[in-house]
């Protein structure tokens, strides 16, 4: 089965203190990783007052970025993506839980791929992970929000 990442809205504007430590879990998660997928997608959140700035934090020399204005990184740009690689298992990271990781779980899902979270690689703005994983442990099976990715932030 052929598998992409979706790494949401990592971007230096959206974590300043409290979700600091998302991105460089996120970014050694792609690196170590990083090979096995045969799509990654990082997407980056573009708004008016960023004036054309990319403030994304993370790389990968497979990824593509994909700019969205919406909560779901289920894009016209993302579709093609997914389509064209064949994709059918689509692993979600990023930020914010309680938005566009679960925007973009439902839209995955109502698309009909199947739906990995990598809870560890998740971050909420409001402090609201646990219960945004209840959801979607609900949504797509405990067995699909896995533990994966977590690690120390600091060596």
């Amino acid at each position: 089965m052929k598998k992409a990442i979706i790494c949401l809205d990592v971007q230096e504007d959206f974590l300043r203190n409290t979700l600091d430590y998302v991105a460089p879990l996120c970014q050694r998660f792609l690196n170590r990783h990083g090979d096995e997928y045969d799509a990654i997608i990082l997407t980056r959140w573009v708004y008016e007052e960023l004036q054309g700035q990319n403030t994304l934090l993370l790389s990968h020399p497979k990824a593509v970025v994909v700019e969205k204005s919406t909560y779901s990184a289920y894009t016209e740009d993302t579709r093609k993506v997914l389509e064209e690689r064949g994709i059918e298992e689509v692993h979600i990271a990023g930020v914010d839980a309680e938005l566009a990781v679960l925007a973009t779980m439902f839209s995955l899902l109502d698309a009909g791929y199947h739906v990995k979270i990598l809870e560890r690689l998740v971050a909420s703005y409001h402090g609201r992970n646990w219960e945004s994983m209840m959801i979607a442990r609900h949504a797509v099976g405990p067995e699909n929000v896995i533990p994966l990715g977590g690690d120390r932030v600091y060596a």
